[in-house]
């Protein structure tokens, strides 16, 4: 009975379980390549990159940028498509941090607010809203009236989705999209799209076009198993341009990042990691209150 009872507690526990919890799920259920890991960040806000971040996600984000040459080493003006299965998942989050990253390199770098159905880039900001790319495709604005330069950034700039068009996929066809996407091709070096989730509406399949890489967001504790089904058919069938997949929101387990880049654990102690000095350490947090850890021990155990 000692020996029954826990044993089947687990396997009740991971019968229950149905969504992504580290790299192993990921690389079981799909062939597509993990470009990198984002671990957690506590940070309120959407921007966790710049010029004097040393923090360890901060870090994160500068190695991403590093494997990302190795995907767009023959494209002059490489343009990446960042989207995810569904809402939530830190597609937004990741299109502006690397677009920044990007930035910070010296490239003239555009983050594209193509989510035209729930845009959330220019918040990440802390911009106002103006015109955007609708406004261009219908002919109401010019090019360099939907360009914002992103403040505290030399060589960062924003396009606005503009109003939310009552047809979105439809807009997305017009041919003056080429046209808007051939001014942006002359005027920038990286251009970063940041597109609504694929496994909701069809719009990122109908940008993947103008994308030479394709970030695909899944984030730990947060995406389901089943749809890295839908990554694999993306992958195999082609229907996004170079899929790569993007880990996001990695807990620290066990004193390291388990499974990180080939296997590389960055440990908590004994100089490597967090603790060597290498990078930035994290304000410390308040102590959760007793009635929000039991919660949180309930939703890791049984959610």
């Amino acid at each position: 009975m000692g020996l029954l009872i826990p044993i089947g507690l687990i396997v009740l526990r991971e019968l229950m379980r149905d969504k992504v919890d580290n790299r192993v799920d990921v690389e079981k259920r799909t062939n597509a390549p993990i470009l990198g890991e984002i671990g957690h960040s506590d940070d309120e806000a959407s921007l966790v990159v710049n010029k004097n971040s040393r923090r360890f996600v901060a870090e994160q984000f500068r190695i991403l940028r590093s494997n990302l040459k190795y995907m767009t080493a023959k494209k002059d003006n490489p343009s990446l498509l960042v989207t995810s299965s569904f809402s939530g998942e830190g597609k937004s989050f990741i299109s502006i941090n690397i677009g920044a990253v990007m930035a910070l390199s010296g490239k003239k770098t555009v983050i594209m607010e193509f989510d035209i159905r729930k845009p959330k880039v220019l918040e990440g900001f802390g911009l106002k809203r103006k015109m955007g790319i609708t406004n261009y495709i219908i002919g109401r604005a010019r090019f360099e009236d939907i360009v914002m330069a992103v403040p505290g950034f030399d060589n960062l700039s924003v396009i606005a989705c503009g109003p939310i068009p009552p047809n979105p996929a439809e807009l997305l066809l017009d041919p003056k999209l080429d046209d808007l996407m051939k001014e942006v091709q002359k005027h920038f070096d990286v251009i970063v799209m940041d597109t609504a989730p694929v496994g909701l509406v069809s719009d990122s399949v109908t940008l993947g076009k103008y994308a030479d890489c394709t970030l695909y967001v899944i984030r730990m504790g947060h995406t389901y198993r089943k749809i890295l089904r839908l990554v694999e058919d993306l992958y195999v069938q082609k229907k996004l341009p170079s899929v790569s997949l993007v880990l996001n929101d990695v807990k620290l387990e066990g004193g390291y990042y388990s499974g990180y880049y080939g296997g590389y654990g960055y440990y908590g102690g004994y100089g490597y990691g967090i603790e060597s000095g290498y990078f930035e350490k994290p304000a410390r947090k308040k102590g959760i209150p007793p009635h929000k850890q039991l919660i949180r021990w309930w939703n890791k155990w049984f959610s």
